[in-house]
Order: C-alpha cells, then sequence, then structure tokens
C-alpha cells in the first residue's frame, strides 16, 4: 500500500539502481578491475580540447582534460603555518618556486628534510599553482618543508631548460636549508609524471657533479623512458584511461623533438650506464597506466645496481591519482611516503 502511494519514489529509486549498476560495469576491464571513482571519471568527465601552450608558436595538440581534478581542487587544502614565494637564480633568468611550511614544526623541533618538488605536466603543463594541493599535502604528511619549482616548460623551453632549472633549485635548498629552517643534510628530490623524471635526473645529476647530497628520492609514476620503446602497459592503455597517446607523442616533440638520441639518461634515466649510489627511492605506480611498464623496468635496474628501492603499486588506478584527493589511494601513498621518509631519514 505505502510503495502504490510513492510511485515517484520508487521510479526514481529503481533508476538510480540502474545507473549505479550500469556506470559499476565501467569498472571491469580487460586488464582487471578500475577504482569506480576513476572509472566514472574517465567516462563522465573526461574530453578534450585544443591547447596552444605557446602563443608564439603555431605548435597545438588535444589536451586531455579529466574535471575530477577539478573537483579534488574545490577541497580544502592541508593548512600550513605559512607559505612563502622565492626567486631561484638559474641559467635562463629567476626561477619561481613557492616554500611549505607545515604546521607541525615548532621552534624546539629538529630542522626537518627538505623536499625539492617538481610537478608533473608532461613538461609542458603545469605550475606551482596548480600543483599547490599535492605539495601542501606531501608537506603535511611527511612534516617536511617543500620546495615547489616552476621550472621553464616547452615548447617555449625545450630540454634541458628544465633540467637545469632542477638543478639549479638543488643547489639552491642545498645552499639555503639552514635559513629556511630545514636539515641541510636531508635533501630530498620529489615528483610526479614527468616531475619524477626532473627529480630522478636531478638525483643523477647530483651523482656525476659530486653533489649536492641527496637523501632520498621520491618519484610518483616517473617518465623514466622517452625513446619510441613499446610496453605492454603503453599499448594496453594507449587511450581512454587519461594519458592518451596523442598527449604524450605531444609532450614528447615538444620537449625532445629536436634532440636526435632521446635514450641520453637526462632525457630517459632508464638508459644510464650506472645508476649504482643513486639515494634510495619510493617508486609509486598506478595499474591503468601507460608508464608503468617503464618505470617497472627503471625499479629493476636501480635494484640491480644495489640501490633500495621501495616500490608502491596501485593496481587499480591511473595516472595522475595523486593529484587527486577523492582518491583513497592518494592518501595511501601520502602515508607510505610519510613511512618511508622516517627509515631513508
Amino acid at each position: 500500500m505505502r510503495l502504490r502511494n510513492h510511485p515517484k519514489s520508487i521510479i526514481f529509486t529503481l533508476i538510480l539502481i540502474g545507473a549505479i549498476a550500469y556506470t559499476y560495469s565501467w569498472t571491469y576491464t580487460d586488464y582487471g578491475r578500475l577504482d569506480y571513482r576513476a572509472a566514472v571519471s574517465l567516462h563522465l568527465l573526461s574530453f578534450e580540447r585544443p591547447y596552444k601552450p605557446d602563443p608564439n608558436s603555431d605548435f597545438e595538440f588535444e589536451l586531455p582534460i579529466n574535471l575530477i581534478y577539478a573537483f579534488s581542487g574545490l577541497l580544502p587544502k592541508a593548512d600550513m603555518a605559512r607559505t612563502a614565494d622565492v626567486e631561484i637564480a638559474g641559467d635562463g633568468g629567476p626561477i619561481p618556486a613557492r616554500v611549505y611550511w607545515p604546521q607541525s614544526l615548532s621552534a624546539e623541533s629538529t630542522p626537518p628534510a627538505l623536499i625539492v618538488y617538481f610537478h608533473g605536466g608532461g613538461f609542458m603543463v603545469g605550475s606551482v599553482d596548480i600543483f599547490d594541493p599535492l605539495a601542501r599535502s606531501i608537506a603535511k604528511a611527511t612534516e617536511s618543508i617543500v620546495l615547489s619549482v616552476d621550472y621553464r616548460l616547452a615548447p617555449a623551453h625545450p630540454y634541458p631548460a628544465a633540467v637545469n632549472d632542477a638543478y639549479s633549485a638543488l643547489q639552491w635548498a642545498a645552499a639555503n636549508a639552514g635559513e629556511l629552517g630545514a636539515d641541510g643534510n636531508k635533501l630530498i628530490v620529489a615528483g610526479d609524471s614527468a616531475g619524477g623524471n626532473l627529480a630522478t635526473v636531478t638525483a643523477l645529476q647530483a651523482k656525476d657533479r659530486n653533489g649536492p647530497a641527496i637523501t632520498a628520492q621520491i618519484l610518483y609514476y616517473p617518465v623514466t623512458d622517452l625513446s619510441a620503446k613499446i610496453y605492454p602497459s603503453t599499448t594496453h592503455f594507449i587511450d581512454g584511461y587519461g594519458l592518451s597517446t596523442k598527449a604524450r607523442i605531444a609532450f614528447n616533440t615538444s620537449y625532445i623533438g629536436h634532440i636526435a638520441d632521446p635514450t641520453h639518461p637526462y632525457i630517459s634515466p632508464l638508459y644510464a650506464e650506472n645508476l649504482s649510489s643513486m639515494p634510495p627511492a619510493l617508486i609509486v605506480t598506478a595499474g591503468f597506466d601507460p608508464l608503468t611498464d617503464g618505470v617497472n623496468a627503471y625499479i629493476k635496474r636501480l635494484k640491480e645496481s644495489g640501490v633500495n628501492v621501495t616500490a608502491q603499486h596501485y593496481s587499480d588506478t591511473i595516472h595522475g591519482f595523486m593529484s587527486v584527493g577523492l582518491f583513497s589511494q592518494q592518501k595511501d601513498a601520502l602515508e607510505a611516503t610519510r613511512t618511508f621518509l622516517l627509515q631513508a631519514l
């Protein structure tokens, strides 16, 4: 009797159940189960739009957009004790950067580590402002001071501009750690995607140039191989998983299109001749990421070289998940980062 009195509620409930069942079917793929939130975002919140990164160039490409990143940006950010924008001297001019001091620090605290962080974006997009929530989250989770670097972007500034800026930022961090309130003997490099490439390349440069000394590296789904090599993951997740083939080709073209040999170790660290004496590494990967097999090849090479590697794999999520506070995997990876640093330091 009650059901007959509420036909609209019954219809709405049935539609809702049907919609949930239908969208949940998107989590079933040929390569395993995909996180429901990631699946919905890929199907309902993703699109491409023409993007011209350099107004002085004719270069244009289809930039993949997933609105879940924008929605995640609306979440409350981790509170900091304070932040400050700084400029770092570089060979191409001043490099903007932002320093984050977490609230956990006090005058009586032991000087914390200083994390030099490089944002993702295919070497062509992204900024300190866009990745501000992630930088704050890293500072809070690790109770470390974070220096987030606005390195130069392609195509206006192709390789080696970003690499040079990254190393300049490390040198500045080493020279100014004490003034920032950090321990200069606890320098960490970190980054996600293209920024992960810059982080580990910076560690390579520091090794090759005898400093500054780096205590550890934190690499979230880093770009390790910019050659034309095809991996199973690049074939499986060629399109429809957030990092399209067209976008990856555009990123590579703008960044290293003028380079004859993309296997140079400062471009593709996987091919470095000698990886021994590299700092201990936390390397985070995603199951539905075209980069994952290249990253796994790098993990293998590091381990074979005697480097202590902590590999953290999230089999049910996508590239870029560290920038989505709505994903539980981000929270877990931040906790893994905290644990790793406690051990490394």
